[in-house]
């Protein structure tokens, strides 16, 4: 199992081997549900224009593995993030529990 650290490294390299253009901020915002999740991943250049990344498999596995870890305590139950990535190598990551989403998914697994 890798590191907090690895995860975090993997998630950057992931948003950088997809960059060929000067970029002031990449950022991830996921709506994660354990077995599967939603991702909008964009930077803007510096030209100020937003552009789409693409998520995939392996950004997911990295997603599914941080998850794993940072809620082995059950007081730390997330479903939502926010990856925010600086050239500098700089990130932020910010964890949030939305209600109305895990509402809405477990009534959808009922149906």
């Amino acid at each position: 199992m890798r590191t907090i650290d690895d995860i975090y490294m993997g998630i950057a390299q992931h948003l950088i081997a997809q960059l060929n253009d000067s970029w002031k901020e990449c950022k991830i915002e996921t709506e994660f549900f354990e077995d599967a999740a939603e991702f909008d991943v964009t930077y803007v250049s510096t030209r100020n224009e937003t552009i789409d990344l693409t998520a995939g498999y392996n950004l997911f596995k990295l997603f599914k593995e941080l998850h794993k870890i940072t809620t082995e305590n059950s007081d730390n139950k997330w479903n939502k993030a926010k990856y925010t990535l600086e050239p500098t190598g700089k990130f932020n990551i910010d964890f949030e529990w939305d209600q109305e989403l895990a509402d809405e998914i477990e009534r959808l697994n009922n149906e």
